[in-house]
């Protein structure tokens, strides 16, 4: 009832207005409805804006996640190509580098194993007192003399190691010519090694 009172109040005090004076409180509210119109479109507009700006970037992101996929996706088999390398190599070298010498036909004079491990898992968890295993990359080398030994015998050494599923490389070699053919080598010394992945206890 008091709302209708107030209503009715206002009416009656508007019908009192003069012409002048009712134009004057017309402008008045449509000033304020028009102001209130241009506030609410300009909120709306630069919600609008951020959607788009939202849109556009999850849009971009699909498109380069799209683009990308199949590389990603080559990487991670090589990756995984790789770690099953690792993981499943049982390659003795001692054993392969005789068995090609002699299949080629020359001897290797001596071995010299080596062994490290080129990650430091173990670090990260030596403070804990509880038995634990990490895997690390252990790299296993033997360094090798062989004399009086044809060039292309050790081509095709060096080819047939490193050709192998498993992964084996070459990482030193020093060569000495015989001084009267220089297809001859007089002395050669190579350190081949052979990587893997290894459960090392704590």
């Amino acid at each position: 009832m008091a709302d209708k009172r107030g209503v009715g109040s206002a009416f009656e005090a508007l019908d009192r207005l003069s012409s002048r004076e009712k134009a004057l409180v017309g402008s008045l509210v449509g000033a304020v409805l028009a102001t209130l119109v241009v506030l609410f479109g300009f909120l709306t507009s630069n919600q609008i804006k951020a959607h788009e700006e939202r849109n556009d970037s999850v849009r971009s992101a699909l498109e380069q996640i799209a683009i990308q996929k199949d590389a990603w996706i080559a990487q991670k088999a090589r990756l995984d190509a790789d770690t099953a390398r690792l993981e499943n190599n049982k390659i003795k070298l001692v054993r392969e580098m005789e068995n090609q010498a002699s299949r080629l036909g020359f001897t290797i004079e001596d071995f010299k194993e080596n062994k490290r491990y080129l990650t430091d898992n173990r670090r990260r968890l030596r403070k804990s007192k509880e038995r634990q295993t990490v895997i690390e990359l252990a790299e296993e080398s033997q360094t090798v003399t062989i004399r009086r030994i044809s060039l292309k015998q050790l081509a095709e050494f060096l080819f047939n190691l490193e050709k192998r599923r498993e992964p084996v490389k070459v990482t030193r070699l020093n060569i000495r010519t015989a001084s009267s053919d220089r297809q001859i080598l007089r002395e050669v010394r190579m350190t081949v090694a052979t990587y893997r992945n290894e459960e090392v206890g704590l």
